[in-house]
């Protein structure tokens, strides 16, 4: 018989079944999480994620996890493995390390999804004093 590998998960892990939208570069995803600890998620997804992506996961954790009321967070994550056709269902098995989780209000999916999308065109956004340009496009001050 063979042994398992050695254990990966630096901290236990609570079954769940929350809807989630899973946020790529290329688009959102449909998702559901089966799984969550402080470090890391499994998530089935409609669509297959690159192995290696950053990916902002938007939930609601329910009280059992957060041992208040449920709450909305959006999770700013690697992926670290996807598997193939989890189930019967066709879906893809997603396991990501969390690098931060953010509360967020009480919202609906289209407020959301445009939070997300405003934000990482933010984070994607030069900076004119980074590119060593006067963002102003000129100096106002007049010369004497």
């Amino acid at each position: 018989m063979v042994s398992p590998g050695p254990e990966k998960r630096s901290a236990p892990r609570k079954a769940v079944k929350v809807p989630a939208k899973v946020h790529t570069e290329h688009g959102d995803i449909p998702a559901e999480a089966l799984n969550l600890s402080k470090s890391g998620i499994f998530l089935e997804c409609a669509t297959r994620v690159s192995e290696g992506s950053p990916v902002d996961i938007v939930m609601i954790l329910p009280k059992e996890v957060t041992g208040d009321a449920a709450k909305w967070v959006c999770c700013h994550a690697t992926v670290q493995r996807v598997q193939n056709h989890v189930g019967e269902n066709g879906r893809y098995g997603v396991a990501a390390v969390v690098d931060r989780m953010q509360a967020m209000p009480e919202l609906t999916w289209p407020d959301v999804d445009r939070r997300i999308t405003e934000r990482r065109g933010a984070d994607r956004r030069k900076s004119a004093r980074a590119e060593g340009q006067d963002r102003r496009g000129g100096d106002r001050r007049k010369s004497s």
